[in-house]
């Protein structure tokens, strides 16, 4: 999942050129760090060469001497790591007190050469860093190599030390930059967060379009999903007014129909106004199921539950109201239906009608919310549906009493709304005594 997401797709990509560069920029730190400590290292070589030539002298037989020494107390430390020599062609003419009694085996540069740096095996197998050049005194017999050299694990030490302090130095100024790249990702990314959270708005009721104040990137984005809402609106509003006319349009000429087969007698006159009614329940049935599978998907479609079902328990009261029934309505507050209004009044108007047919004094209706779903119960004190009858009765048409006034369409049509919004509908015993009608469908927020 992660490699899906945005954020972090820019900051490991960020975080790769941060390491490659500074780990670039680190090494070619490193490499100049480490040339300058070398050239500053052989200055001081050539410093302490030019010492010796100034100190050289050749005496009337030719013979090369030294009056003094350089002072550098290094030099007179035995095996110290730092050296001098002078050598003709056959020996050593004179040497440091460090050498003790080593020599340095160095290459004999070209005569007018000028100083040339050697890496030397010092005493003790130690590495060294050397200055040799070939030299020519007055009145001398022939020529000398002199020889200056350092150890060259004092040139590593202060590399190793500046890698350390770089190392720290660059792994502190990573992390600021990391920490500034993922600033920088969330800042960037913050229209994208506002989008996701506009859209959640829309899919929960709480608005109808995106709102039109975002950065150009995005904001061609928004105006084609805005173009898509409003498409869609319209789309759905022209479904209902169309299944709102053809519902005139049938249900008139039906009207007429159904009174014209009333004055026919016999089998023939019987079969018409079964036919009719079938035509009717049709009509009505696939109707409502058209208009609910156009809003079941619909964003922003929302309802509270407490206002359809007053107006129902309202409605109901009327429409019963020689029975004299108590319609009892408790945790509805709050509550919200994710889908139309129209088609939650469908399902639970059906269920009430149908507790207050079977209804001997009370019918309770009750909701309650549980994490996304919403769960609206419909119970009445009737004589109830036998455990091993209540799947039949949601078959279309199926009808336990005869008796009852109805057409056996209404549980079936509830189904398949509740379906269509993902939901169901569930039968079960009451513990007012009959029958519990229990709907499971999508919360809104």
């Amino acid at each position: 999942m992660l490699r899906r997401s945005l954020t972090f797709r820019l900051v490991a990509t960020a975080t790769l050129w941060l390491v490659g560069w500074l780990a670039a920029a680190g090494l070619l730190l490193v490499f100049l760090f480490r040339d300058h400590i070398e050239r500053r290292f052989d200055r001081q070589l050539f410093d302490h060469m030019e010492e010796m030539v100034a100190a050289s002298e050749v005496t009337a037989g030719g013979e090369l001497v030294l009056p003094w020494t350089p002072s550098d107390p290094r030099y007179n430390r035995p095996h110290s790591g730092w050296y001098w020599q002078i050598a003709s062609s056959e020996d050593v003419v004179v040497r440091s007190e460090s050498l003790w009694h080593d020599r340095l085996e160095v290459e004999r540069p070209r005569a007018g050469s000028g100083a040339q740096v050697q890496a030397l095996i010092g005493p003790g197998q130690e590495a060294l860093r050397g200055l040799v050049a070939d030299i020519t005194l007055p009145r001398a017999r022939g020529h000398f190599v002199l020889a200056v050299a350092g150890p060259l694990s004092d040139i590593d030490r202060d590399v190793d030390a500046f890698v350390v302090q770089l190392a720290m130095t660059l792994g502190t100024l990573g992390v600021g930059l990391l920490g500034a790249v993922l600033l920088q990702v969330r800042f960037g990314l913050q229209p994208l967060r506002a989008l996701r959270q506009a859209i959640a708005g829309i899919r929960e009721g709480r608005s109808e379009r995106l709102p039109e104040s975002f950065p150009e990137e995005v904001q061609p984005v928004v105006s084609e999903l805005n173009a898509l809402l409003d498409r869609d609106a319209a789309m759905l509003e022209r479904a209902r007014t169309q299944a709102g006319n053809l519902a005139h349009a049938l249900k008139n000429p039906l009207s007429v129909i159904r009174n014209e087969a009333r004055e026919v007698d016999g089998e023939r006159g019987a079969l018409l106004r079964d036919r009719i009614a079938a035509i009717s329940d049709h009509v009505d049935r696939y109707l409502v199921r058209a208009r609910a599978a156009g809003s079941g998907d619909v964003l922003g479609a929302r309802a509270a539950v407490a206002d359809v079902v007053d107006d129902l328990r309202f409605s109901m009261g009327l429409l019963h109201r020689e029975r004299g029934l108590e319609i009892a309505v408790s945790g509805l507050d709050g509550l919200v239906f994710r889908g139309d209004a129209r088609d939650l009044e469908e399902m639970v108007g059906n269920l009430m009608d149908n507790a207050c047919k079977w209804a001997k004094t009370q019918i309770a209706v009750g909701a309650s919310q549980v994490d996304d779903r919403l769960v609206i119960a419909v119970e009445d004190d009737g004589p109830g549906i036998p455990g091993d009858r209540r799947a039949e009765v949601l078959h279309r048409g199926r009808r336990l009493d005869e008796t009852v006034a109805g057409n056996g369409l209404g549980l079936d049509i509830v189904q398949e709304i509740a379906v269509l919004y993902r939901g169901s509908l569930i039968l079960d015993g009451s513990e007012l005594g009959g029958l519990c009608a229990r709907l499971d469908l999508p919360a809104g927020e």
